[in-house]
């Protein structure tokens, strides 16, 4: 049954106002027109849907039994089309991306606030994770954007560099020699870690053996814990921005850096939702 909703609604409004020349005039169409609306849905239908009796227009049997349907078929339409309308305008969608606490916490809200000021009746969902579970997400498809140190864009994705940080070692205050400023990794050799999920294979590639009191990706957890002399640890410095822990902060000897990359589908294969949100990064 192939009918246009066009027609099933010239049915719908000549049933309601019981004339096709109200129903024409309400729907801004000429009366022949519609009447060969309904005339063309009574042949594809097979069904007589109208009784004719002079200028009186009264519903057949056949006719009053598919009414209701046939009005639930045009309420469904205009909502379709308001919630289309709405995804083009950017009244209504929804957003979805996946990124570590640091960059949550630190690089997102400036970017989200201006987005909801813009959009408010735009939906966002953010998975707070680590950058594994954020790749793995975008990789399933059950997020559009993710924040990782790495690019994908031999899978068919695209990757741009989003931010980039140094990494620093966080010691509790005075457990370090005052000079020199910098630490080399030497230096690191025996010292207890408090392990961050993302920078440990760092860690693990520069010290042979590294002692890994504890790892997590709740950074919050690991300053706590290195301010209690737990142990030190080695973090992107993003991570330290607005802490209020009292910590011994040292650059490398060697610098190193991470590179976090904003890693998405082509612009096509995006949401609406999501193409305005890139707009506002």
């Amino acid at each position: 049954m192939g009918a246009s909703v066009s027609k099933i609604r010239a049915f719908a409004e000549a049933a309601r106002l019981g004339s096709i020349s109200r129903a024409a005039e309400e729907l801004g169409v000429a009366q022949s027109t519609l009447s060969r609306s309904v005339a063309s849905l009574e042949q594809e239908w097979g069904v007589r849907l109208f009784d004719r009796h002079g200028p009186a227009l009264a519903l057949s049997v056949d006719g009053a039994r598919l009414l209701g349907e046939a009005r639930a078929a045009c309420d469904a339409y205009d909502a379709l089309d308001r919630r289309v309308m709405g995804l083009r305008s950017l009244a209504d969608g929804c957003v979805s991306m996946a990124a570590p606490s640091s960059v949550v916490a630190m690089r997102l809200p400036g970017p989200l606030g201006r987005f909801s000021a813009e959009h408010p009746g735009v939906e966002v969902s953010i998975n707070e994770c680590t950058y594994g579970e954020a790749e793995r997400l975008l990789l399933n498809g059950a997020v559009e954007l993710a924040f990782i140190p790495n690019k994908l864009e031999d899978q068919g994705f695209i990757s741009s560099v989003y931010d980039k940080d140094e990494i620093v070692v966080v010691a509790p205050r005075g457990h370090f020699a005052p000079e020199p400023a910098d630490i080399a990794v030497e230096q690191l050799l025996g010292e207890r870690f408090i392990a961050d999920t993302e920078t440990a294979p760092l860690l693990q590639r520069e010290l042979k053996g590294p002692c890994i009191h504890c790892e997590t990706s709740n950074i919050t957890a690991i300053l706590a814990m290195v301010e209690a002399r737990l142990g030190v640890s080695l973090l992107p410095s993003l991570a330290l921005e607005r802490t209020g822990f009292e910590l011994d902060v040292r650059h490398l000897r060697k610098p190193t850096h991470r590179a976090l990359y904003l890693v998405r589908r082509r612009e096509v294969d995006l949401s609406l939702a999501a193409r305005a949100f890139l707009a506002c990064l």
